[in-house]
């Protein structure tokens, strides 16, 4: 090979790296826009942690002296948040 053909391979190897960067550019872009619904779910659910684990902390430590009390508990907080779920839905429903 002479110079002119290593030059020549040369930039067309620049080319082609330069291409895959903005195409892994683009990717990025696109895997963004596609997971950005678990992250910001991901972040709600990191915004409520402390609340959470303290929660479910006394929740067991309510269970451990009266399980029965502790299930009731479970029951009435799952239908509140059914509840409130099913209200929020109906409201968006009823906004538009």
């Amino acid at each position: 090979m002479n110079r002119r053909e290593r030059a020549a391979e040369l930039e067309h190897l620049e080319t082609r790296i330069l291409q895959q960067r903005l195409d892994m550019g683009h990717a990025l872009l696109d895997w963004r826009d596609a997971t950005a619904p678990i992250d910001h779910g991901w972040q709600r659910l990191m915004q409520w942690r402390a609340p959470l684990v303290g929660g479910f902390g006394l929740l067991a430590a309510v269970g451990i002296r009266r399980p029965r009390g502790a299930r009731a508990w479970m029951r009435r907080g799952l239908s509140t948040f059914l509840m409130a779920n099913r209200a929020r839905a109906l409201y968006r429903l009823a906004r538009r």
